[in-house]
């Protein structure tokens, strides 16, 4: 059995701290795409092109919606899927929002039809 280590954030949403280690593909994956999307470009050592870079693609203020998507199915098929058992289907969702407050973008990541991550930039 594959195990990682867990490396939720302690201000993450279902941050447990009695947890030290997962070992169920799904848990790993998410653990996985969460690191990818939160990481800039450059951060990880012997990876250079590993991060998403999301502040700055959200706020470039010429990337449509759909350029951001692919960004970030690029990211996951690189650097999540190619050492995970099993098949994941993974959709991507990415839409720009405005209020009087402020403008934003929400991102959704599913996995295999269940949303696994919802972020807010």
């Amino acid at each position: 059995m594959i195990r990682d280590m867990y490396s939720r954030d302690i201000e993450a949403p279902n941050y447990n701290s009695a947890t030290l280690e997962v070992s169920d593909t799904l848990s790993q994956l998410i653990l996985k795409i969460e690191n990818c999307l939160f990481t800039a470009k450059g951060d990880v050592l012997g990876a250079p092109g590993m991060g998403a870079n999301l502040d700055e693609l959200i706020f470039s203020l010429v990337l449509s919606e759909s350029t951001i998507q692919d960004k970030i199915n690029n990211q996951i098929s690189a650097y999540c899927l190619p050492n995970t058992v099993g098949g994941f289907s993974i959709d991507t969702s990415v839409s720009f929002f405005s209020t009087l407050e402020r403008d934003g973008c929400f991102v959704d990541i599913s996995v295999n039809e269940q949303r696994v991550l919802g972020a807010i930039f």
